[in-house]
């Protein structure tokens, strides 16, 4: 069985929304990434460079993501998936 990192799309919405990011283009602006790769992120498919850069970004806010409860982390952005879980995404 692989494995593959998807985005924990709820909670990237919720954090990026509090930072002042609500839309995808905001989003892909606020971590510095073309529009079409917020799409293809919050569709199951990320990279390492996205990570980094959304994990840097958020960080920029931790005070007010902080305030809210919420740490951007790896643990609270992403999760590890196999084959099974992935037919999910695609449904």
């Amino acid at each position: 069985m692989s494995a593959t990192i998807r985005l924990r799309v709820d909670r990237f919405e919720l954090m990026t929304r509090i930072v002042g990011a609500a839309t995808p283009t905001s989003r892909a602006a606020l971590i510095g990434v073309d529009r079409k790769t917020i799409g293809r992120a919050m569709d199951g498919t990320v990279g390492e460079v996205f990570m980094v850069k959304t994990i840097t970004a958020l960080r920029r806010h931790t005070e007010a993501l902080s305030a809210c409860g919420l740490t951007p982390s790896l643990d609270e952005l992403f999760e590890v998936v196999g084959d099974g879980d992935l037919a999910e995404v695609a449904a």
